[in-house]
């Protein structure tokens, strides 16, 4: 046990000196990159850090994990103190993992490599949904377990916060007298529960000419231009005893289907039946862009 914990420190120490000089790297790289671009360098407060940490925490991705949690908060404490040391594997395990100190090895156990891995891309996934319009991003970079906070007005300085999704407005395509009505009604509350959900979108109108949504003089490349990922398509039909809503998600840089679904309801045509729609539609797209 003595060569275990022994080989466990030496590791820790060359971890530590390798991630202080990515560190120091990645701040003059990120500041000599503003400079050129005329731009103010902003310092990020420990209050802006916390803010942003319980924003990814209060979100529908982590609210429901409560061991990612612990981890990501342990690991934000210790990036708003500059608390590298205790960012090392072995002190994770036992503050985090409630690993026992007496016989906890990191080489025989790798359950810190494990959740951080999980934590890394879960935030990843985070930013690129329901954290799209952050100002500020915490990353876990790879051969590191501390945290990387950054804000995106520097690093990112040609390109704004981008709409992630366009939608096309859904047709009804039977003859129902109500069909129609109907599925009016489940695209406007699609749009404003997903709005709710992922935060920027671009709504239907914004390519898609009003009154007329068989007109289809809009392109992939149009929506492509102007920052879009998906674009989310269907359809609704109605016959005597059903109403299925046919739903698609379209990767709009290869123009292929990334994700498609069916949803059965009983025909009955009231708001409230057009809310759960709408609701079962936007859990199942969380699922898809959370990789739940």
């Amino acid at each position: 046990m003595q060569t275990n914990d022994s080989n466990d420190a030496l590791r820790s120490s060359e971890h530590f000196t390798r991630f202080a000089f990515h560190q120091l790297d990645r701040l003059v790289t990120n500041i000599m990159t503003a400079m050129k671009k005329g731009m103010e360098v902003k310092a990020i407060s420990g209050a802006e850090v916390q803010a942003a940490l319980e924003s990814v925490l209060a979100s529908d991705m982590f609210i429901n994990a409560p061991r990612m949690c612990r981890l990501l908060s342990f690991l934000g404490e210790k990036a708003i103190f500059g608390a590298v040391r205790d960012t090392r594997e072995y002190a994770i395990g036992i503050e985090v993992f409630d690993r026992d100190p007496s016989v906890y090895s990191v080489s025989e156990d790798p359950i810190v490599r494990v959740q951080v891995g999980r934590l890394r891309e879960k935030l990843k996934t985070y930013y690129a949904t329901l954290g799209a319009g952050s100002d500020i991003e915490i990353l876990i970079p790879i051969g590191s377990y501390m945290p990387v906070i950054q804000r995106k007005s520097v690093l990112d300085t040609d390109s704004k916060h981008r709409s992630m999704l366009a939608i096309h407005p859904f047709k009804c395509i039977s003859q129902h007298g109500d069909g129609v009505p109907f599925t009016q009604g489940l695209n406007e509350e699609l749009t404003h529960q997903l709005f709710k959900a992922f935060g920027k979108i671009i709504v239907a109108h914004s390519f898609f000419a009003p009154g007329n949504v068989d007109n289809e003089s809009w392109t992939l490349k149009d929506i492509s231009s102007a920052g879009v990922n998906h674009l989310l398509e269907g359809s609704v039909q109605i016959d005597a005893e059903r109403i299925r809503a046919s739903i698609r998600l379209v990767d709009v840089s290869v123009g292929c289907i990334a994700w498609s679904e069916q949803f059965d309801r009983n025909i009955f045509f009231a708001i409230t039946h057009q809310e759960e729609l709408a609701s079962s539609i936007c859990s199942a797209l969380k699922q898809f862009f959370c990789h739940e």
